[in-house]
């Protein structure tokens, strides 16, 4: 690996290391530190094992002392004095990683971080008690459990008024080592047509054992697009990438403003067209009775003849409010 975490005049490489042992075995490395202030500091090395990752994939690292489920930090040594760095110096740190023979199988994490010799180390766990260091994810041999489960996916909104869409995918991980979803996401118009074709996490981020993660996917596109919508999500996880979930979602496109210049259009068209039938009906009746010398007959409740229209008219109206409730609701 070639990154380096770099904060307040330290860099510290690699950034990861990820290893395979067997129970029993042992791993030796080295970490090269780098003093990038003007100034000589002194370091000193901490380990700490990760315990979770939050929701945005940090790790959060367990309180010294405390106990973690996927524990890694007893088994590092290293020698333990202060460092002392001239300005612009590196010094290599020598490491070794020694699984006990009794080492449950499956991943186990932690890091060695590098701090100032004016400060404490942060035992408080939380994401952020520790961002100059190395990451450690080490995996030991034997009954590796690789099993994850695509528990929900679904779009951010039932209804959108135009083609930007944002998708949340959550993964959840019962296994006992870290997986890394990824795939494609693929929508598809209400004839079946293949609208789009979204890559999934190409970064690699990967899901904690015993944990779940939520991956956003956003598509956007600059066609008209109206009516029902499915997206598809097609991911593959585990070691050989062998391991499938899938799943779907439906949502709908319903641009309001062409909606409403329609269905206003629609309303106008159909009084305009009505209102023109019955005056060239009656234009031609008031010929045929002139020609005949028939005397026309008024009828005392005129108004009664625009009922259907009146019935029409208000069936649109309440159709378009409804219209506009929902995607105020939904949208």
């Amino acid at each position: 690996m070639v990154e380096a975490q770099e904060k307040e005049g330290i860099r510290i490489q690699p950034a990861i290391i990820e290893e395979q042992i067997g129970p029993g075995g042992s791993f030796s490395s080295k970490l090269q530190i780098t003093n990038i202030s003007a100034e000589q500091k002194t370091f000193y090395l901490v380990k700490r094992d990760i315990k979770t990752l939050s929701p945005q994939g940090s790790p959060i690292f367990a309180a010294e002392g405390e106990k973690a489920d996927f524990e890694i930090s007893p088994w590092i040594q290293f020698e333990n004095k202060p460092l002392i760095l001239g300005p612009g110096e590196t010094r290599e740190i020598s490491f070794t990683i020694v699984v006990p023979p009794d080492a449950a199988p499956g991943g186990h994490f932690g890091g060695i971080f590098a701090a100032l010799a004016t400060e404490q180390p942060k035992t408080t766990g939380i994401s952020i008690g520790y961002q100059v260091g190395t990451i450690i994810n080490l995996r030991v041999s034997g009954e590796v459990i690789e099993e994850a489960q695509l528990s929900e996916f679904r779009s951010e909104r039932l209804i959108y008024g135009k083609p930007k869409v944002v998708f949340l995918a959550k993964v959840e991980n019962f296994g006992n080592v870290l997986v890394r979803p990824h795939g494609i996401l693929e929508i598809f118009d209400f004839l079946g047509k293949k609208e789009a074709e979204i890559s999934v996490n190409t970064e690699g981020a990967a899901v904690f054992p015993k944990t779940d993660r939520e991956y956003k996917v956003s598509w956007e596109s600059d066609k008209f697009l109206i009516g029902p919508y499915k997206a598809a999500v097609s991911l593959v996880y585990g070691q050989d990438g062998q391991q499938t979930v899938y799943d779907t979602a439906s949502f709908w496109i319903l641009p309001l403003q062409t909606l409403l210049l329609i269905a206003g259009a629609l309303i106008i068209s159909i009084f305009g067209a009505v209102f023109l039938i019955r005056f060239f009906v009656r234009k031609k009746l008031r010929q045929i009775l002139k020609h005949d010398g028939a005397v026309p007959v008024v009828r005392r409740h005129k108004a009664a003849t625009f009922l259907p229209l009146f019935v029409l008219i208000t069936v649109l109206t309440l159709a378009l409010l409804l219209l506009v409730i929902l995607f105020l609701l939904f949208a």
